[in-house]
């Protein structure tokens, strides 16, 4: 092996000596091999279904001492490669060498520093690996709908079961339930269990301008006093609908019992991010874009959806089938897969259909734990007080428990993992990870370590006059934040642009040492340049914008130009630096050329 790299060495040496220069063969080896180990590492990661259980496990790189691992290795790689790389430097030692070598050294830094940092890409994308092999779409789609089905009879809290929470019938999706005392009218037509009044209402609706409907110009488009403060609004672009409430509903015609029963219960267990269905309100589990256009004016009064009615049809044919086979079927099969997946339970399919199964009205007569009873907090007392849900729900629960939390993660996680990108999330911080060291290593190798050491010391300097220039502007014009951010803006671009130019204009002029110190801060800081005559360009894009008559009337759209491109114009820096830098060089070797002065 070692003769082997000792040819290897030579006919690069002979052929392509910047290659052989800057080792970049056998770190890039070395880096593949380190990053196959760690994709075998992240793939062994979720091996056991219970690390699924904690949420967004997808970070798991950073919870579990993965990124110091790596970090070690990166930096010993990177100081290894230092250390032989420094041994020859044809640059410093007056080595004919032209612009493109050069240049090609720069790249050689990026590509080997980029390598020998993103084990963290490795990992990641062995964890995908494995989700994706171990839990196909088809099988995890087909889980989450029997989860939903058997959710009814989680059994976990009263609330989920009163009968607010009925939307099918249509009639009940259709209708508005008030259960603040105040607002109950006691000589209409009313429910009650448990103290609590249940009064059902048609909606009728309205339409204001949406510029009006958080102004107190609403009350111009109100006939009375009632649509001041509506139930709920819709927004939907320049008009808002409101939602007031019309007359009272009498709603016992159409149920069994008042009494807590499965045939309410509304809810999804688990919305995945891929369900088809759009609502207008998303609730806090739906993972898909959120497009929150109803605002509730009582943050008591749940907003039910188009969801909701499915699930509450839905659940309604399975009671009303009675079937007691078929639910016993269902419930095993779910515990089947929620032993797969490790979920904590002490549930058998038999036991829980008899828990369940009332087929008269299906009242929810026995409650199920969250996990497993605590016997010592069960027989201390912290207080005889409980309100009337409390003792119900009390005086009903079992010894049974499912930890739906921990399968409703398995789902989030397997769901979060398959949709995550760790490239496309991390690539904008790598290259400019690689590009800033890379460009340490570039002036240190071209210029010298005592022009760096000035250069770091003169952007210090520069920043602190920079900062105690804007404090001065602030002190004496505390009110004009605008004309004081433009003014550091323009000094800030008339600086950079003044760097830039001394060591292509004014090389042979000044000290060979205030020239590589320009040569030192344009390699690291035309990004920076770039950032800020786009951020300029924007403010006064957005300054004009605003000054539009109907700018703040009509929700006037600014398109300015970071806006163009977003978080893309992190590329077009990198690459146009790459391309200031190709050119650059030139300056850079005349700069070499000059005597000490």
């Amino acid at each position: 092996m070692k003769k082997l790299i000792y040819k290897a060495n030579q006919y690069l040496l002979e052929r392509y000596p910047i290659i052989w220069n800057t080792r970049i063969v056998w770190m890039l080896l070395g880096a593949l091999v380190l990053h196959m180990l760690f994709f075998a590492a992240g793939f062994l990661t979720l091996s056991n279904p219970e690390t699924l259980h904690e949420y967004a496990i997808k970070d798991v790189f950073f919870k579990n001492g993965a990124v110091y691992f790596t970090s070690m290795i990166s930096i010993l790689l990177l100081v290894g490669w230092l250390i032989y790389m420094f041994k020859n430097n044809a640059f410093k030692n007056f080595y004919p060498t032209s612009g493109l070598k050069l240049f090609g050294q720069f790249v050689c830094y990026i590509l080997i520093i980029y390598s020998c940092s993103t084990f963290f890409l490795s990992y990641n994308y062995g964890i995908k690996s494995y989700i994706a092999i171990s839990y196909p779409d088809n099988k995890v789609e087909k889980e989450i709908e029997i989860a939903n089905d058997v959710a009814m009879f989680f059994s976990e809290k009263v609330n989920d079961y009163t009968i607010e929470n009925r939307k099918y019938p249509k009639l009940f999706f259709d209708l508005y339930c008030e259960t603040n005392d105040e607002f109950i009218d006691e000589n209409l037509p009313y429910e009650e269990f448990l103290g609590t009044s249940y009064q059902f209402y048609t909606l009728r609706t309205r339409e204001i301008p949406t510029k009006a409907r958080n102004s107190h110009d609403a009350i111009e488009y109100a006939n009375d006093s009632s649509q001041i403060n509506p139930v709920y609004t819709e927004v939907n672009g320049d008009i808002t609908t409101l939602y007031i409430k019309d007359s009272v509903v009498d709603i016992k015609p159409y149920i069994n019992t008042v009494k807590p029963s499965y045939y309410n219960m509304s809810s999804t267990f688990f919305i995945s991010r891929y369900d088809t269905l759009i609502d207008n309100y998303a609730n806090s589990y739906n993972y898909k874009a959120r497009r929150i256009n109803k605002v509730n004016y009582n943050s008591n009064i749940p907003l039910f959806t188009s969801k909701d009615q499915l699930r509450n049809k839905r659940n309604f044919e399975l009671l009303n089938r009675k079937d007691k086979t078929e639910i016993q079927t269902l419930l095993d099969t779910f515990l089947t897969f929620s032993n797969t997946y490790k979920v904590p339970h002490n549930l058998n399919a038999e036991a829980w259909a008899n828990l369940v199964y009332h087929p008269d009205n299906f009242e929810v007569k026995h409650f199920i734990r969250t996990e497993k009873k605590n016997e010592f907090l069960t027989n201390t007392s912290f207080g005889s007080e409980y309100t009337k849900f409390e003792q119900f729900y009390k005086d009903r629960v079992t010894d049974y428990y499912y930890d739906n939390a921990a399968l409703e993660n398995v789902f989030y996680n397997i769901e979060d993992i398959k949709a995550s990108s760790p490239f496309t999330d991390s690539i904008h911080f790598f290259i400019w990870f690689a590009f800033f060291f890379a460009s340490i290593i570039f002036m240190f190798r071209t210029t010298g370590l005592k022009p760096l050491l000035f250069s770091v010391i003169t952007v210090g300097v520069l920043t602190l006059v920079i900062a105690l220039l804007g404090t001065f502007l602030s002190f004496i014009l505390p009110t004009s934040g605008d004309f004081i951010g433009y003014t550091l803006a323009y000094f800030l671009i008339i600086l950079g642009t003044v760097i830039f130019l001394t060591p292509i204009l004014f090389a042979d002029k000044i000290y060979k040492l205030i020239v590589a110190i320009c040569i030192n801060i344009s390699i690291i800081g035309f990004p920076l340049y770039l950032i800020l005559i786009t951020g300029l360009i924007t403010m006064h894009q957005d300054d004009f914008c605003r000054s539009q008559p109907d700018y703040y009337d009509s929700g006037y759209q600014c398109d300015t130009l970071f806006e163009l491109l977003g978080i893309n114009w992190s590329f077009v820096y990198f690459f146009a630096t790459l391309l200031f830098l190709f050119f650059f060089i030139k300056a850079i070797k005349k700069w070499k050329s000059l005597p000490e002065r």
